[in-house]
């Protein structure tokens, strides 16, 4: 199955999509079901200081209006813990096709890991429903085509920090980095802390988890049931727990695929794709194709930060 050749009427400021490139060779990794009502892609969020909403609000309405677009048949799920940061935000998520669904928020847990309770809580009592499963932070995941075409419910990702150079050479960042360690040393161990950043062990990034529904709900079960209740409020637990176990083989009945930084998907803060501002387009570094998903993206000239 090849992309049909019609392209999204897409349009903002930084963005054209009728302009990215998903022709041809660009075009052969559509090859699952488009997506449909039965492919899910679930938030979890929690704001504890309604500012932090007003400061990523643009970004965050930018994805969602992005995703809109290109995977506009898939349902779509915020699961909110705590007030609504401002009164109309309900409506506001329901114009961009995001049903929220309020979550009772438990102070022993900081917002970005108890949403994984919640998420698998809601996919233990709908999996039935889909066959495929995108979970996302919410402000910077962006669909600029039909990703789920690129998965099938037989798969399981998760991802590495990566980027592409302007030569188009993947570079990933590790578990060496100051802030990474510092989080590992408090959230696991000194001695597993220091063991990551000597050998540079490249970072599993927490914030997307992708795949066939069982499968991912399959990893959540195994990911929580190792929460430890003393440490869960610490701010990157839940990355440092994820990287442990995944390490650690605790993952190995899974058969995750890791994706680094391809045409499908990447987590780019570093300049990974060639923005061309008259078409306003993207190009992958070292292709000639657009990118399809990405968490989180950065242009230095012209300059952007979707992240």
């Amino acid at each position: 199955m090849t992309m049909p050749e019609i392209k999204t009427t897409y349009k903002d400021e930084i963005f054209d999509l009728s302009h990215f490139n998903y022709d041809g060779e660009c075009g052969k990794l559509f090859k699952y079901k488009p997506n449909n009502q039965r492919d899910l892609l679930i938030y979890g969020v929690y704001f504890s200081d309604k500012q932090k909403w007003f400061k990523q609000k643009h970004t965050t309405m930018k994805a969602l209006s992005l995703n809109q677009h290109g995977i506009p048949n898939a349902k779509k799920v915020l699961m909110l813990g705590g007030e609504v940061p401002e009164v109309n935000f309900t409506s506001l998520m329901k114009s961009k096709g995001v049903d929220v669904i309020p979550v009772k928020v438990d102070s022993l847990y900081n917002g970005a890991v108890l949403r994984y309770f919640v998420i698998q809580k809601y996919l233990e009592e709908n999996k039935e429903k889909y066959d495929r499963v995108f979970v996302a932070d919410l402000r910077d995941v962006f669909f600029f085509e039909d990703g789920f075409s690129t998965f099938s419910d037989k798969q399981l990702y998760l991802s590495n920090e990566c980027s592409r150079t302007n030569k188009g050479d993947i570079k990933c960042a590790s578990l060496a980095l100051k802030i990474t360690k510092i989080w590992m040393q408090k959230s696991i161990n000194k001695e597993v802390a220091e063991l990551y950043a000597a050998n540079k062990t490249k970072i599993i990034n927490s914030g997307t988890i992708f795949g066939g529904t069982e499968h991912v709900l399959r990893l959540l079960q195994i990911f929580t049931s190792h929460f430890n209740y003393q440490r869960v409020n610490i701010w990157g637990y839940d990355q440092s727990l994820l990287n442990y176990l995944y390490y650690s083989g605790q993952f190995n009945s899974l058969n995750i695929t890791v994706a680094n930084c391809d045409q499908m998907f990447c987590f780019d803060m570093r300049n990974g794709c060639y923005y061309n501002k008259k078409e306003k387009s993207l190009i992958m570094r070292g292709s000639n194709c657009s990118p399809i998903i990405r968490h989180k993206i950065v242009s230095k000239n012209p300059y952007f930060d979707l992240s």
